[in-house]
């Protein structure tokens, strides 16, 4: 009957797969890894964008017209709404992570609403050595009222 033939040894055309098997994987590993953290990075940012942006037309929001609030009229006061949101931003920004950049680009008074602009920059942590930069503006808005609505 057939019979089976052990191969001794190795076969020189297969010498050094693992090794390349196993740099590839590493490779692909480390990518990944750098994927997460810029992403991790990225979202952190936007985050503190939004809560910048959102803090700063909420504490703008409360700064009513005395003048017109005796009348009624919740209106803004335009001056004093926009200093305080500016203030808030200042303020909040000392909590910020030190790899990102925030601005207030603008702030604008209309009525009894108030809407803040906020843009956060960062360069990622690996993507930088390829010149790649993130950003995220985040325009929030808050109105000042009567009171709460919904509630019964």
């Amino acid at each position: 009957m057939g019979q089976v033939k052990m191969i001794e040894g190795k076969n020189k055309s297969e010498s050094g797969q693992v090794a390349l098997v196993f740099i590839a994987s590493l490779v692909i590993i480390i990518g990944a890894m750098a994927l997460l953290i810029d992403g991790g990075r990225y979202l952190v940012m936007r985050s503190r964008t939004r809560m910048l942006a959102d803090a700063a037309a909420i504490t703008g929001a409360g700064v009513l017209d005395v003048v017109q609030a005796g009348q009624g009229n919740f209106i803004l006061d335009a001056y004093q709404a926009e200093r305080k949101a500016r203030a808030n931003f200042t303020t909040n920004l000392d909590d910020s992570p030190d790899y990102a950049d925030f601005s207030i680009d603008s702030v604008q008074v209309l009525g009894n609403q108030i809407r803040v602009t906020v843009t956060g920059t960062s360069a990622p942590l690996f993507g930088a050595r390829w010149g790649l930069n993130y950003s995220a503006t985040v325009v929030s808005a808050a109105r000042a009222g009567t009171g709460i609505s919904g509630e019964n």
